[in-house]
């Protein structure tokens, strides 16, 4: 009803509108994405150039994955002495990692650049700590490829998944829900009614002389 009782050039007008928005959305659109693009570019940049992998680094651990596994297993390294440095793919644990005082590189370690920057060839150790084991399998065969000596640590959620890492070249695999398994086994055995009750220490026999 009302497009009936709005003039011609009323109609018109809302027809000219329509078509422009028609015409114009998608060049807006488009625009705002070229802008978030160069906005994430430059932010992947910034985080590259802060990544600051020491001169001459060697010796060390190379974590893969800083999620819930990860960042727990960084702070034990850390408190136990280990010279480590970290790659991940999520920006935003990067920066945290950062503020922790971790030397971290951003990217995806299926990247052989992004690996390399690590210093696999220096390194000792390489643990893969994200979830993904057909990643972390293809990770483990570039890491084995640019330095065979280097040992090998990834986690597993399935006997398949141990299998896959181990035929990647995989030192060894930790079957997640396994070690929690045997964990809680030693809880329940260190608790009554489980517990091996204490053997009392006999007094020594008095000497005679």
């Amino acid at each position: 009803m009302a497009w009936r009782s709005c003039p011609q050039e009323g109609q018109d007008l809302i027809l000219a509108g329509a078509l422009l928005s028609i015409v114009v959305n998608p060049l807006i659109f488009s625009w705002l994405d070229r802008r978030v693009l160069r906005m994430d570019l430059a932010a992947n940049a910034a985080l590259d150039a802060e990544a600051a992998i020491p001169e001459g680094v060697s010796n060390h651990a190379i974590l893969v994955g800083y999620g819930r596994v990860g960042r727990e297993l960084a702070r034990l390294l850390q408190e136990r002495g280990v010279p480590l440095v970290l790659i991940e793919a999520d920006r935003d644990r990067v920066t945290e990692a950062r503020k922790q005082g971790f030397t971290t590189i951003f990217g995806n370690a299926a990247a052989e650049a992004v690996l390399k920057e690590a210093r696999p060839d220096t390194a000792q150790l390489a643990i893969l700590a994200i979830p993904q084991a057909l990643e972390a399998g293809e990770i483990i065969a570039r890491f084995k490829s640019i330095n065979p000596a280097i040992s090998v640590l990834a986690r597993a959620h399935s006997e398949a998944e141990v299998k896959h890492l181990l035929d990647h070249g995989a030192d060894a695999a930790v079957l997640a829900e396994r070690e929690l398994a045997y964990s809680l086994a030693d809880m329940v055995m260190a608790m009554p009614p489980y517990r091996p009750a204490r053997v009392e220490a006999m007094p020594a026999p008095a000497s005679s002389r």
